[in-house]
């Protein structure tokens, strides 16, 4: 008889005839039930649970196998990404996984010039992180983020196309995508530096923005889609080692046309820290004084409106002839005295200080020299300009005849 279903399939029902079995009844056959185990079904029960077992352990084992050797697959990748960069030769130290997050790591990255004649990188970072940023799936959004730890950026100024390195073509665009396929929405730098170095000068010079910490946010326009300008851009560094440098811009990124306000601050540095550049290129060294800039720039429509403020305090050159390399050196030093002492204002720290309007069309920029000069003269003689930003621009009070210009 066959399983009626009822029992599980390792038990059978099978018919038993009593005539076999003493003692008979009545002559008759009696008939009764009795139930044994099925050997067969257990036996392919067990079969079928090792197979699977088997199964589990090599797909355990390729998982890790290939978890192990992830790292140089991508290592392999992004090597090969970055020396497409015509004329910088790339290389990364290696490749760091973190499945659980959505994210790898770019260790020990270097980007430098083929030409061999410029001795630092163009770009050098410890870590660069990408990553998806989960908190933009709240806002239906499926995004990247990058995070640059110690990067720096290496401008060089040299007397021919080989010895100087002011960065690379767009291409670098095209390389950040296929290393990131996702959409960027959000960007970190942790502890950034920019130099400009000359190896030609004399003396050579090093200037350079430290411990620059920014970021940058909303790049994709994810959040806040109803503001003019949804993205926002926010930094704070050391400027030549001893001033305190703050910029802030509000933006649109995917307007065609470049869209933003832009705010910047920069107070305390101590000129000293230049005299490489000063001695270098202008032929004299200063002794003394500080420097503030304050800028303010707004965009829109393809126009753009603002100024900047430098304001120098206390300026002492040297003017000292025998600290003077030769004759025409000291003229120049004693020059750029003169003209430090004739237009500063001395009721206000000596201030020396003008207000340049930045101003036109990004086809046609319409710089205005006079207007440099004359904020020369008025902070000397009729009122000193204030070591404020004056906080007046935005992008809706653009000059109407720029706009007209930019269409």
């Amino acid at each position: 008889m066959k399983n009626s279903g009822i029992l599980p399939e390792f038990f059978s029902i099978t018919r038993v005839d009593t005539a076999k079995y003493k003692p008979k009844c009545n002559g008759k056959h009696k008939i009764f039930f009795s139930m044994k185990r099925n050997t067969t079904g257990t036996t392919n029960w067990h079969h079928r649970r090792k197979i699977l077992i088997r199964i589990l352990v090599v797909l355990l084992v390729l998982l890790i196998a290939f978890r192990i050797y992830l790292p140089t697959i991508v290592l392999h990748y992004v090597n090969k990404e970055i020396n497409t960069i015509p004329g910088y030769q790339g290389h990364v130290d290696n490749i760091g996984i973190s499945l659980w997050r959505g994210a790898y790591q770019i260790n020990g990255i270097t980007l430098n010039k083929l030409s061999g004649e410029v001795p630092v990188p163009f770009f050098a970072s410890k870590k660069i992180d990408l990553s998806v940023e989960w908190g933009a799936l709240f806002h239906g959004a499926i995004v990247a983020k990058i995070k640059f730890f110690n990067p720096v950026i290496n401008f060089v100024n040299g007397p021919t196309e080989a010895s100087s390195q002011s960065g690379v073509d767009s291409s670098w665009i095209q390389v950040v995508r296929n290393l990131m396929p996702l959409d960027i929405n959000r960007v970190d730098i942790i502890n950034g530096e920019v130099h400009y170095r000359d190896f030609h000068s004399s003396p050579n010079i090093n200037i350079f923005i430290s411990s620059i910490n920014a970021k940058a946010a909303n790049l994709r326009n994810k959040v806040d889609k109803d503001k003019v300008l949804p993205s926002t851009i926010s930094a704070s560094a050391t400027c030549f080692q001893t001033g305190n440098l703050k910029l802030d811009i509000a933006l649109d990124p995917l307007n065609q046309q470049p869209t933003f306000e832009l705010r910047e601050e920069m107070k305390g540095v101590e000129l000293t820290a230049l005299n490489d550049f000063t001695e270098a290129y202008l032929k004299f060294k200063i002794t003394g004084g500080t420097l503030e800039v304050y800028t303010e720039v707004a965009a829109a429509n393809g126009a753009f409106d603002g100024y900047t403020k430098p304001l120098f305090h206390h300026i002492e050159v040297e003017t000292n002839i025998k600290e003077n390399k030769n004759i025409w050196h000291w003229l120049v030093a004693n020059g750029a005295q003169f003209i430090s002492n004739l237009f500063s204002n001395h009721s206000h720290d000596q201030q020396f200080a003008t207000r340049i309007p930045i101003h036109g069309t990004f086809k046609s920029p319409k710089p205005d020299n006079w207007a440099a000069i004359g904020g020369v003269i008025k902070n000397a003689f009729i009122q000193a300009l204030t070591p404020t930003l004056d906080s007046t621009l935005h992008i809706s009070d653009i000059d109407k005849s720029n706009e007209t210009v930019a269409k």
